[in-house]
């Protein structure tokens, strides 16, 4: 089978899509299928199909696009967000019908927005089938809280930027012939707010290569000096993932215990760090946080940390609570989108009130100050996590979607 993974998003990228996307090709790969990923570089350059060359740059044909775009919406300001996502999206269109796509079985976009592009330009005889690894409206509308924090929740549903990725939204997945989601939060809401029948939906887990996982050597050079125990979170610096919530939470922490120290791993934009940043100074909390970026090998620092937290706002299966429970670190997670599919409360991991600093504070304090507990917790969720996060489990569960699609167009 030859299969064509497309994402709107950056590829390779420091986050769970690229893990997810790298690691579905190699399976996929292994197995016998020719797999190629188009999808668009870390600079927004261009887009192309991943090891070769692109057909043009953005820049070459962004004038014809915003000529376009100007013709069309008139009052669209050039720059704008949405005014972006539009010149990007027809980059991808038409970067795709610069390739030979009609000697792709089945085509497999990775986003609603991806999916939207690839419906356009495909040939009628191959199928489009649709991965949602996140909730795109409820991502948006998180955004928009944080960059408008005085506008009302009407306001932002009614806002154009909302608006927009909400079509978006419900374009790409009703142009997929099947839709894969990996939590059943994500699919009820999806068939809640565009209407999708339930029998277009595919669910099955995440898969990680767990061999190579375990297997991946030390690299210690990076690893700060640990004085007290380390509670440890890894993803991206944005309001989604409820930073804001776990320096506050730490804040409260501290008149607890303050026999600990935090390492936050992950990137973000310069405005959203400075934003973290003066909320962990007016705290009193500089000296207890270490902001220390992306890094190659989160492993490393998994296996030095005691416990590993996301408080997201919203999430729906995060490699990176995959990874701290393969590495038997406990895990104290919010209970938003998939998260509670993930961890069974006192069993695999503790979980807190998502947006409850407070709820988090205590799931911290009393993880830490129970050494029992966060063995019994490290063992259980270990055990699972083996064998809930099979790659070749996923590889397969891959292999009966894409037939699936394919049997309706015989």
């Amino acid at each position: 089978m030859k299969i064509l993974l497309v994402s709107y998003y950056p590829l390779p990228h420091v986050g769970g899509l690229w893990t997810v996307v790298n690691n579905l090709r190699n399976e996929l790969t292994r197995v016998g299928h020719e797999v190629d990923v188009l999808a668009q570089t870390e600079d927004s350059s261009e887009y192309r199909i991943l090891g070769n060359s692109a057909p043009f740059k953005v820049a070459e044909i962004r004038p014809h696009i915003e000529s376009e775009l100007a013709a069309a919406y008139p009052n669209l300001e050039a720059g704008s967000w949405i005014h972006t996502t539009e010149v990007l999206r027809y980059s991808l269109e038409m970067t795709a019908l610069a390739l030979d796509i009609s000697k792709y079985d089945i085509i497999h976009a990775q986003d609603v927005i991806a999916a939207c592009s690839m419906e356009r330009i495909k040939p009628d005889d191959v199928p489009l089938v649709t991965s949602v690894h996140g909730y795109l409206t409820k991502e948006i509308f998180l955004a928009l809280q944080g960059i408008y924090p005085r506008k009302s929740d009407e306001e932002l549903y009614s806002s154009l930027e909302y608006q927009y990725h909400e079509q978006l939204e419900h374009i790409g997945c009703h142009v997929s012939e099947f839709i894969h989601t990996q939590a059943d939060i994500t699919k009820n809401h999806l068939m809640q707010q565009h209407r999708i029948p339930e029998a277009r939906f595919v669910q099955f887990p995440y898969g990680m290569d767990i061999h190579a996982f375990n297997s991946r050597p030390q690299q210690l050079d990076r690893i700060p000096g640990k004085t007290k125990p380390v509670i440890l979170f890894v993803g991206r610096l944005v309001q989604l993932k409820g930073v804001h919530v776990l320096i506050e939470a730490l804040r409260q922490l501290k008149t607890i215990t303050t026999e600990w120290e935090c390492w936050i791993l992950g990137d973000g934009f310069e405005e959203a760090i400075k934003r973290f940043t003066d909320q962990m100074e007016d705290a009193d909390l500089l000296s207890d946080i270490r902001l220390l970026g992306s890094v190659p090998n989160v492993k490393d620092f998994l296996e030095t940390a005691d416990v590993f937290v996301l408080p997201s706002l919203q999430d729906t299966q995060p490699h990176s609570v995959m990874e701290a429970q393969l590495s038997g670190v406990p895990v104290v997670v919010s209970d938003a989108g998939g998260l509670p599919e993930m961890v069974e409360e006192g069993v695999t991991g503790l979980m807190s009130e998502a947006g409850n600093p407070a709820s988090l504070a205590l799931k911290l304090a009393h993880l830490l100050a129970d050494n029992e507990l966060q063995k019994k917790l490290s063992a259980q969720a270990s055990a699972w996590a083996t064998q809930q996060w099979s790659l070749i489990n996923m590889g397969k569960n891959t292999e009966s979607f894409y037939k699936r699609a394919l049997s309706i167009l015989d």
